[in-house]
């Protein structure tokens, strides 16, 4: 591995557990048991190591997302394979990070929210057109007031202030959002597959 992909790993480790701002540039170099100065070969400042981890992290989301369209079988069950992979993500991360982010790396919260806008918006559009189109999400639901609901659920989540993480996990949270959101919007046919597939992966 180069020592920037090391870099970027330890830095991204150290964020997701103690959130962004109290990790330092001395806190990075010792766990990767090398000089500051060499870390400032690659990175002039902590700011550029966020830019670049949330760049990367998107990409491999959107690579993530793109792969389970393709091989998902309908609408439900693309949708319960991203949230098990979004799942699996957040039991590693402090919520701290999301909320750092927002406060003290602007151009990487925007970078995050165009990404939501501009591709997240699109790929939520579809699978809820879908959905009704088949038959397993309810035929007067409106695609777009659905879509901008789901991703403000996901926003509330990740960088509001609204649920406090010290009696319920992240991971759990999300989980127990898209409970509420997936049972307001699908048939009894929708249904039926949704408990089959939470069935599926409780067994994997």
């Amino acid at each position: 591995m180069e020592p920037q992909e090391k870099i970027l790993k330890s830095a991204l480790e150290l964020f997701f557990k103690n959130g962004i701002k109290r990790v330092t540039m001395d806190d990075i170099a010792k766990e990767l048991g090398m000089s500051k100065k060499t870390i400032y070969q690659y990175y002039d400042d902590k700011n550029k190591i966020v830019n670049q981890l949330c760049q990367l992290e998107v990409t491999r989301h959107e690579h993530r997302f793109n792969e389970i369209f393709q091989t998902s079988e309908n609408p439900i069950h693309e949708i319960m394979l991203i949230s098990e992979s979004l799942k699996q993500m957040m039991q590693n991360v402090n919520p701290i990070f999301f909320m750092d982010l927002q406060k003290y790396h602007t151009s990487s919260f925007e970078f995050i929210q165009t990404f939501k806008r501009d591709c997240a918006y699109k790929d939520i559009y579809r699978n809820i057109q879908q959905g009704i189109n088949d038959g397993l999400y309810r035929a007067e639901l409106d695609p777009h007031f659905v879509t901008t609901y789901r991703l403000a659920q996901i926003d509330n989540l990740m960088f509001g202030n609204i649920f406090s993480f010290e009696k319920i996990s992240f991971s759990r949270a999300h989980e127990l959002l898209l409970d509420l959101f997936i049972h307001s919007i699908c048939t009894e046919k929708g249904l039926q597959l949704v408990e089959q597939y939470k069935n599926n992966i409780e067994q994997e």
